[in-house]
């Protein structure tokens, strides 16, 4: 016998009333969990993979050329600025020495002499020779007027320790062979900051866009920056 539309809202009814009974109908029309299962074309997930895999590759070779271009732009800035000390070394530490000349011929007829006394080795020479300024000159005044002083050094624009320990070893290579060097250090970016007080403690002369620390007006700290590094 056909339900009547009467026999379903009866049944709607009772349903509503009958938890139970309720429970017991949806275990019978529904045995099991009803499970959706989606599945995508494998040659479409294939390309979206693909695709992924190349944006990966193109994200990290952009962070790699961005890595290089910062490279490349902090040693062309350095290069500049060490052009820029050597163009301007005359008035830069006119402040402290008369007849202010390039030392380099110099510094290397002293470190041939060390050579064959023994006093260095070749490799020291070389080293002090790859300094970015070498600049001589006699000292204005003070106690020490009149004597010649070398300063040896490393310009950059980020000044990190290897750059202030790399001045302090070529000056003393210089002190072994009988010159009086002094380093110095000139930059625009001091990493970590603190850096430019350490170095001028370790008596570096130091430069921060041609500015040098002790500056003229501390006479008596650059003579004792001058008596700490003579021979």
């Amino acid at each position: 016998m056909a339900l009547t539309r009467e026999d379903v809202l009866s049944l709607i009814r009772l349903l509503s009333e009958d938890g139970e009974l309720r429970d017991a109908l949806r275990r019978v029309l529904i045995p099991e969990p009803f499970i959706v299962e989606v599945r995508l074309p494998t040659d479409w997930m294939t390309r979206v993979d693909e695709r992924l895999d190349k944006l990966d590759k193109d994200v990290a070779s952009l962070k790699q050329d961005v890595t290089t271009l910062k490279q490349d732009v902090g040693m062309l800035k350095g290069k500049v600025l060490e052009v820029d000390y050597r163009t301007k070394a005359a008035s830069i530490f006119g402040l402290f020495l008369r007849n202010g000349r390039d030392a380099s011929e110099f510094v290397s007829g002293k470190l041939d002499e060390a050579i064959e006394e023994g006093l260095i080795a070749p490799q020291e020479a070389d080293f002090v020779m790859a300094a970015d300024l070498l600049w001589m000159g006699n000292v204005r005044r003070g106690r020490f007027e009149g004597e010649t002083v070398v300063f040896v050094g490393e310009a950059s624009w980020t000044i990190e320790p290897d750059n202030l320990e790399r001045a302090e070893e070529k000056a003393q290579i210089l002190r072994k062979a009988g010159v009086w060097a002094a380093p110095f250090v000139s930059g625009s970016v001091w990493l970590p900051p603190e850096l430019k007080s350490q170095a001028l403690e370790r008596k570096v002369l130091c430069a921060t866009d041609s500015r040098l620390e002790p500056s003229r007006a501390d006479w008596e700290a650059f003579e004792e920056l001058l008596a700490f590094w003579k021979p």
